[in-house]
């Protein structure tokens, strides 16, 4: 089948206008104008998607699908639990405990398939999702966001999030996790893969970071942890002490089941016990030195930021400039409904546009951040040579989007304009699996 728009995008190289792609067995065959290719394959099945952009789609870095029902909970004015004008981190972590214990497992499960078909419908191709396995919650559906991703056809990392703090129960706590990671992996596919991802420092004893590390490079996985996300973070990683030791710890009883070693910074800390590398997504990244940003460079480690969801709580924003001229990889994610307002990467990065910009006054362009919402993405996870661009071999992951104006600049253009309802149609590895009011389109797998 041959799609063509007003503008092809392809990323990797300028826009092409009046341009087409052709789409042979789930993969890019040819990409040029649309005159072109309308004369090279006459008999080949057309649709023209006309006043639209068709371009890669869009990866999300950090999400967790399961707290999709929790949206309005926690971040709200009116919520007493978390105070509006301040809070912490350890705050509104409890206040995440308390809202999710009094949800039940439909309302989790309902929300799993809300986050996913508002990602798909606005755009999104490819997400990075986190199930928790841990001993606090009273309702849990550890798991169930992977087999979701799959049935919707969507392209997935899953992450087994793992909490405990508990040196003495590691061991055990990890063999449990282990034979649910090896029931999940049976059923592993083309577009759907299991990691790791030890929440954080403060959540996961020395010993179990260890031990999960140890799994996913003998089994070559991917990892995902929250790092550097908090001031609280950093006081109790470099001096051990505060609310993260004094309250959070002694609500789960880990306050004297402990083999914590100071570290300068989280960086640093995670560096030492053997986790940067490229495999390794660092999620946040808010509180970092140079030194930091030198260690996540040398290892080729890429990190996610998560601007919205930062600002709403309050932890602060990561220093993309800095970030960016270190020659690290940068991508996004929305993180979830109970720390921001839609799982739509547009709008995290038309967020992140638009703050860096106007608040911090950078020079970030917009081409940048829809690069950190498609190829960035795509390296950050490994899979740059499947998707990520629109290039001859690769596969069809791709989106078509209302074109609202024609200006010089198309990535601004596409920042700015973009609402839910502009994404026409979402495809992944060829199968539309979303569309709005396209007549005559059909999967191309």
């Amino acid at each position: 089948m041959i799609l063509s728009a007003e503008i092809v995008l392809p990323i990797s190289r300028p826009p092409i206008y009046n341009g087409a792609v052709l789409i042979r067995n789930e993969k890019i065959e040819e990409i040029d104008t649309k005159e072109r290719l309308l004369a090279k394959y006459k008999n080949e099945e057309y649709l023209n998607l006309k006043e639209s952009v068709l371009m890669p789609g869009l990866i999300n870095l950090h999400a967790h699908l399961e707290l999709t029902a929790l949206k309005g909970s926690i971040i709200n004015k009116n919520n007493p639990v978390v105070p509006s004008e301040k809070t912490d981190i350890v705050s509104w972590i409890l206040a995440l405990i308390e809202s999710k214990k009094k949800s039940s497992r439909n309302e989790l499960s309902s929300g799993i398939t809300i986050g996913i078909k508002e990602a798909i419908s606005t755009g999104t191709t490819t997400i990075a999702d986190l199930t928790t396995r841990n001993t606090i919650y009273s309702t849990s559906v550890f798991g169930e966001s992977f087999y979701a991703i799959k049935e919707a056809k969507l392209r997935g990392f899953v992450f087994i999030e793992i909490l405990n703090f508990d040196s003495s129960a590691a061991v055990t706590y990890w063999n449990d996790t282990e034979k649910v990671i090896e029931q999940i992996r049976k059923d592993e596919g083309s577009l759907t893969s299991i990691g790791i991802a030890p929440h954080s420092i403060y959540s996961v004893s020395s010993k179990l970071l260890k031990i999960a590390r140890d799994y996913a490079i003998k089994e070559k996985i991917k990892m995902s942890m929250h790092v550097a996300e908090s001031m609280e973070e950093k006081e109790f990683v470099s001096k051990n002490k505060g609310i993260i030791k004094d309250i959070y710890h002694k609500k789960f009883n880990w306050d004297r089941k402990r083999d914590f070693k100071r570290y300068p910074t989280s960086i640093e800390y995670i560096d030492k016990n053997g986790l940067l590398s490229k495999d390794l997504l660092a999620v946040h990244c808010v509180h970092l030195t140079d030194e930091d940003m030198k260690r996540l460079s040398e290892k080729n480690t890429p990190v996610v930021l998560c601007p919205r969801s930062n600002t709403l709580i309050g932890v602060g924003i990561a220093s993309f400039d800095k970030l960016n001229s270190s020659g690290i990889t940068i991508g996004f994610g929305t993180d979830s409904c109970a720390s921001n307002y839609s799982l739509n990467m547009w709008d995290e990065m038309r967020f992140a546009y638009l703050f860096y910009r106007k608040a911090l006054r950078t020079n970030i362009k917009a081409e940048d951040i829809i690069r950190c919402g498609t190829i960035n993405g795509a390296k950050a996870l490994s899979i740059n040579n499947k998707i990520g661009t629109l290039d001859i071999g690769k596969e069809a992951d791709l989106i078509a989007v209302r074109l609202h104006k024609k200006d010089i600049d198309i990535y601004r253009d596409l920042l700015l304009n973009t609402k839910p309802d502009d994404v026409l149609m979402t495809m992944v590895a060829g199968k539309v699996i979303h569309s709005s009011g396209i007549e005559g389109l059909k999967n191309v797998n």
